[in-house]
């Protein structure tokens, strides 16, 4: 008869999926701020303001 107990939690797997999340989250943030910067080098920075309250509304709303 097959041992249908819950699978023992493996500790390097879960090592491996934190350390993944943080990367991907760091690296999300580091795009972020370089369009940002990218912006601003073609528009005023109340332009980029007002892009970003614009694209944060939704998010705010909905997230």
């Amino acid at each position: 008869m097959p041992d249908r107990r819950r699978p023992s939690k493996d500790p390097l797997s879960e090592l491996a999926a934190r350390e993944e999340a943080m990367y991907l989250r760091r690296s999300s943030m580091r795009f972020l701020e370089c369009a940002i910067h990218l912006c601003v080098t073609h528009m005023t920075l109340q332009e980029v303001a007002d892009l970003l309250e614009k694209e944060a509304a939704p998010l705010r709303r909905f997230g």
